[in-house]
């Protein structure tokens, strides 16, 4: 649970990385599920669910992780208070095994590096083949013990993601392109926000731009990182292109900044990387989600 503050008012609010990552993810590709942990003071077990079946929704005898998060009028995020509580009981164990095969995209939402380190160990130990996914967050970089564990993860893992500040942390590198060069891994995702993001493969850095304009004045921005992860994978599973992938990944974080939490993203479903197209062109025009077939048929 957020409590968010920004210039806009103040909201309790359904959060989590892990939630944001899947709803976002969710409006691509239906196969969506979560292990997650929550108190008994915990009230929307029915919304996790119904939106995501099969999942692992683990109740435990410990108070619900719950954040308050205040944003400057440049919506810079201060983490107030932070209370763990029920989230420091997901354990490896929580993973079934059969999950755990190729074909399959697995994603680790912020955790402590130590813990991030085991589920990654254990899933490649069982899987070698299995796509595993990694991003991290700010508070985890200020010790220097979780930053050599995370730049060994990021080795381990098929993709590994981070921002700008995030890359220049973990590395100490003084400018973004060093960061880059020093950072190893597999596959390296550096997001630039409104900017767009930076995909490296095989050593070649490929800057894809994001689309400028679609949210001039931010609602809430909680989540967004996130919500790109999520629609990130989704979008490169179902079409195999990481271009399309992170601009998808760029489009839908940005419409999730139009509103409170997930309010505009959590009943959007895209059939293919086309609607959404379609519907990101139509948001001007303030209507509802429109399939291409029923773009197609307008009248011009």
């Amino acid at each position: 649970m957020d409590k968010v503050r920004n210039v806009w008012g103040e909201k309790v609010q359904l959060g989590g990385a892990a939630l944001y990552a899947a709803l976002g993810a969710k409006t691509i590709y239906d196969n969506v599920k979560i292990v997650t942990a929550v108190g008994r003071d915990f009230k929307h077990i029915t919304f996790l669910r119904s939106n995501f079946p099969g999942s692992i929704v683990k109740i435990v005898g410990m108070p619900t992780s719950r954040f308050t998060i205040n944003y400057s009028e440049a919506f810079k995020a201060k983490y107030v208070n932070v209370e763990i509580g029920a989230g420091a009981a997901i354990k490896v164990s929580d993973l079934p095994r059969p999950w755990i095969r190729e074909g399959n995209f697995i994603h680790l939402a912020p955790m402590r590096p130590p813990k991030v380190e085991k589920f990654i160990k254990q899933m490649k130990s069982a899987s070698p083949r299995v796509w595993v996914s990694m991003h991290t967050s700010p508070d985890y970089l200020e010790v220097p013990q979780y930053r050599r564990i995370l730049r060994r993860l990021a080795e381990m893992v098929d993709l590994f993601v981070v921002n700008d500040h995030e890359a220049l942390t973990l590395t100490g590198a003084e400018s973004l392109i060093h960061a880059i060069q020093v950072l190893k891994a597999k596959r390296l995702a550096v997001t630039l926000g409104q900017m767009g993001a930076i995909i490296v493969e095989n050593g070649k850095p490929q800057l894809i731009p994001a689309l400028s304009g679609l949210v001039p004045s931010p609602k809430d921005t909680t989540g967004a990182g996130d919500v790109w992860c999520g629609v990130l994978l989704a979008a490169y599973l179902q079409g195999g292109d990481w271009v399309r992938a992170v601009a998808s990944a760029c489009t839908l974080s940005a419409v999730k900044c139009l509103g409170w939490g997930f309010e505009k993203i959590v009943n959007l479903r895209f059939k293919s990387l086309d609607e959404l197209t379609i519907h990101v062109l139509r948001l001007r025009e303030n209507r509802g989600q429109l399939t291409l077939q029923d773009f197609v048929g307008r009248e011009t």
